[in-house]
């Protein structure tokens, strides 16, 4: 049998604001999507190390097939750094279960204030510190 009478169940919180009331339903709405993400990253553990172990795989075959002069000359440059280093390393990356799930977009607010340069790389003065 369910208590559906709020003054019954729990008449403490009919002393609090409203905005605290607000602010602790947020947090449990935090809370519960933190627990729903750890299981979620907990889910894809085992993805995550099978993806690793064909990172791996990949990696060995490109290095192997480099070293005998049998990858494509296509491939050898889109494996290589900027210098001409050949390094697979650098494109394919081994991931963990926390990449695989995405985190909750931010809530939309104020845009984020960044320092402006000018033409020459200068930092341009605010309008705020001009006054």
């Amino acid at each position: 049998m369910a208590v559906d009478d709020i003054t019954k169940l729990r008449p403490e919180l009919l002393e609090k604001s409203p905005a605290e009331l607000r602010r602790q339903r947020d947090e449990i709405d935090m809370a519960l999507a933190e627990l729903e993400r750890e299981a979620e990253v907990k889910a894809k553990a085992a993805l995550a190390d099978e993806a690793n172990r064909h990172i791996e795989a990949m990696l060995a075959s490109a290095k192997f097939l480099h070293d005998n002069g049998i990858l494509p000359p296509r491939l050898v440059d889109a494996l290589s750094r900027n210098d001409g280093q050949f390094n697979p390393a650098t494109f394919l990356r081994t991931v963990s279960a926390e990449q695989l799930v995405p985190r909750a977009a931010r809530p939309t607010g104020e845009k984020k204030r960044r320092r402006v340069r000018d033409a020459s790389g200068n930092l341009v003065p605010s309008k705020a510190s001009q006054k």
